[in-house]
């Protein structure tokens, strides 16, 4: 193929253009055309390359970012949700711990009270015990020894000016046996009248004079008993 060039000088710039035959022109030109094509497709080629490579790249890029990011941010979150439970946590166990405590101190408030109840209820208890057993001791002693309102007139005598006039009420089932045997404890000029009496318990008399009565009935001497027992516990 032969090609002659020529030269057209303008603004001092030399522009070669080749003289070309109509069908070298169209073959050239279709050359050309190829080449472009080509051209183009090894451009979009290496664009697509590239554009892929860079979104690879950007998506790798970005994942493993917002994979730090996410890490970051769920690590982050646990640690404040473990705390938060961790705080609601101490709170209960401390909630728990201090109703316990009163649980306790209330259990043992109860003991204590309970304790002290008993006791003292036990010292009732054998307080009864004991005056029962007294007072059926002193039951027994008085239907043994029947002398016993005897040695009370005499005692009660101490007490009664000499010559008075004495009323003595006496239980029915001694007052025989005093009637016989008054004369022993009490001196020749005393006036006294014994009178039999149904609410006189055996044991027990009731004087009765001008000036004043004495109650020397068991009932009386036994009440007097247990308020000077209860005033030593006191």
């Amino acid at each position: 193929m032969s090609k002659i060039l020529k030269t057209k000088k303008k603004n001092d710039i030399s522009v070669i253009k080749p003289d070309l035959s109509p069908a070298e022109n169209e073959t050239f030109q279709s050359i050309f055309e190829v080449n472009l094509k080509v051209s183009s497709k090894a451009k979009n080629k290496i664009k697509e390359e590239g554009s892929e490579k860079g979104y690879k790249e950007g998506f790798n890029k970005g994942y493993l970012e917002g994979y730090k990011k996410g890490h970051k941010e769920g690590f982050e979150k646990g640690k404040k949700e473990a705390e938060e439970k961790y705080k609601n946590l101490a709170i209960k166990l401390e909630t728990e711990f201090y109703e316990k405590i009163k649980t306790v101190e209330t259990f043992l408030k109860n003991i204590e009270k309970e304790t002290r109840e008993l006791i003292i209820n036990m010292d009732k208890e054998i307080l009864n015990l004991a005056l029962d057993i007294a007072n059926k001791l002193t039951l027994k002693e008085i239907k043994t020894d029947p002398e016993i309102p005897l040695r009370i007139i005499k005692e009660a005598l101490n007490y009664i000016a000499e010559g008075t006039e004495l009323n003595i009420k006496v239980n029915p089932e001694e007052y025989k046996f005093l009637e016989e045997n008054l004369s022993k404890y009490v001196p020749p000029y005393q006036k006294i009248k014994l009178i039999p009496d149904e609410s006189i318990s055996k044991g027990g008399v009731f004087i009765e004079t001008s000036l004043g009565v004495i109650d020397a009935t068991f009932e009386k001497r036994w009440e007097k008993f247990l308020d000077s027992l209860l005033k030593d516990e006191s």
